[in-house]
């Protein structure tokens, strides 16, 4: 999009801002606690709704609203989790140039429900802010935090020229965003990467690949690979519901992909008692309940089967399941194990395989809950991750 392109698409300024009021005594004795304050006055400042902005990490524009991660057709052959989830943004950021000294961002969080008990509301709800820095790396600015659904905003200087990337929330959407500037600066989309890639390697998962539990978003490890590699992502991970249903294999096909990374383990598990609508396919092959990884063994094969069919060629990693009390390859590891073998074994290629091994840091220190990574657990998984992605990219 150019800066006149842009400039068209203008949106007059905001009537009115979220009124705020926080609890928290400790801001009146820690100025930086406080979460800042929108304001009504908007002279000097051209309003851009984010409708406009260079947009990456949605990739469907049949969607049900503007930020969803997956179009509206998705059925109920895809279970409950999924086409709750498809309205987070997980994965989805704004990347552009500008000139404006000032940049200020306003969004409105899509859900109420702002925080979890082992994931802040940095990292669920709000954003954060990364600046290029001239050898090419993206260095991280600031954070924007929010305390009401209402909504929020965070100010930040910067340098006119330098290109900036805005990282969406990982476990809420957002109804509205706008970037607010200096009145006579303009915004332009970033040119073509240096790594050459530009289709969008695209990420299908659990609540881990959804971003459970870092701080922020910028450290989800799917938003680290994108930046340490210089790729655009696609974040398609859905807690506990990355289940592998037939009809996500056609939704993923459906996305001009450059790799594709299949990371569902964690929530492929036997099903509970009384889940039958969720599994609808395996109860009507008559699959056997007393199989541990009755889901694995009935959906992964046909899934990796009918993506390839549809996008062959196109580069596709299987993940064993990430454990940060790693004791060597689980029930389900084996068996996508020799599933990868056989493929192989048919001629397969452009197949890589992602052992456990190196998904945590070893220490114990790396989740919050003895399953989900924390900042430093993400680390570890987006080494892990951004080594086969090179290997599957041959960047």
């Amino acid at each position: 999009m150019t800066m006149k392109k842009v400039n068209c698409l203008i949106v007059a300024g905001l009537a009115a801002a979220a009124t705020f009021t926080y609890a928290q005594d400790v801001e009146k004795f820690d100025p930086r606690m406080a979460i800042e304050k929108a304001v009504v006055d908007t002279n000097g400042v051209k309003w851009i709704d984010g409708r406009y902005l260079p947009l990456e990490g949605k990739y469907f524009k049949d969607v049900d609203d503007f930020y969803d991660r997956l179009p509206s057709n998705v059925s109920t052959n895809v279970n409950g989790g999924v086409r709750s989830m498809k309205h987070h943004t997980s994965g989805m950021l704004f990347r552009f140039r500008t000139d404006s000294r000032n940049l200020v961002f306003r969004w409105t969080p899509y859900s109420s429900n702002l925080a979890m008990g082992h994931m802040p509301a940095t990292g669920v709800s709000g954003i954060d802010v990364y600046r290029q820095l001239p050898d090419g790396r993206w260095f991280y600015v600031k954070t924007g935090r929010i305390g009401n659904a209402n909504g929020a905003e965070l100010k930040v200087s910067w340098t006119p020229g330098d290109a900036c990337l805005v990282n969406l929330p990982l476990y809420n959407g957002i109804k509205s965003f706008t970037l607010g500037i200096d009145k006579d600066a303009k915004v332009e989309a970033l040119g073509p990467r240096k790594s050459g890639i530009d289709k969008p390697v695209v990420f299908y998962g659990t609540s881990i690949t959804h971003g459970g539990c870092c701080s922020r978003p910028g450290l989800g490890f799917v938003n680290i690979v994108g930046r340490q590699l210089d790729v655009p992502v696609c974040g398609l991970g859905f807690s506990g519901s990355g289940r592998m249903e037939l009809e996500m294999a056609d939704h993923l096909a459906s996305i001009d992909a450059s790799c594709y990374i299949l990371d569902c383990l964690w929530n492929m598990n036997k099903p509970r008692p009384g889940a039958g609508a969720a599994y609808q396919d395996m109860y009507a092959a008559g699959f056997d309940e007393k199989d541990p990884i009755s889901v694995v063994r009935f959906r992964y094969e046909p899934f990796i089967r009918a993506l390839r069919a549809k996008r062959p060629g196109v580069p596709i990693i299987m993940a064993e399941q990430c454990d940060v009390y790693c004791k060597g390859p689980c029930e389900k590891d084996r068996f996508i194990r020799a599933l990868y073998e056989k493929l192989v074994a048919e001629g397969w290629k452009d197949l890589v395989y992602l052992p456990k091994d190196e998904m945590y840091s070893g220490d114990g220190e790396g989740t919050v809950d003895g399953c989900h990574p924390n900042d430093l657990g993400m680390m570890s998984m987006a080494k892990a991750f951004g080594k086969a992605v090179k290997q599957a990219l041959k960047l």
